[in-house]
């Protein structure tokens, strides 16, 4: 019995030591970096990376303008058709 357990408990040890190797993560220092200091894909974005007033920007300006439009449009008429009045 007792051996029984020791083998059970050595197993265990085993099973968590091993799973802590696997589970580990790479140091700072392995970890590729780009210019600025900051691992790949951590890169802080720049003012001059984004184009405000380019054609793919006021696409999606006219588009949310258009579907605001329509929007408002169906909230009045449904503001219409709502009578909540309980002619008091």
């Amino acid at each position: 019995m007792r051996s029984t357990l020791l083998i059970m408990a050595f197993l265990i040890m085993l099973a968590a030591s091993g799973s802590a190797a696997v589970n580990a993560q790479p140091t700072a220092a392995s970890a590729p970096t780009v210019p600025g200091g900051a691992p790949i894909g951590h890169l802080q974005p720049r003012a001059q990376q984004f184009a405000p007033g380019s054609r793919a920007e006021q696409a999606v300006q006219d588009n949310m303008s258009t579907f605001d439009a329509q929007q408002q449009k169906l909230d009045e008429e449904l503001d219409k058709r709502l009578n909540i009045c309980r002619g008091c």
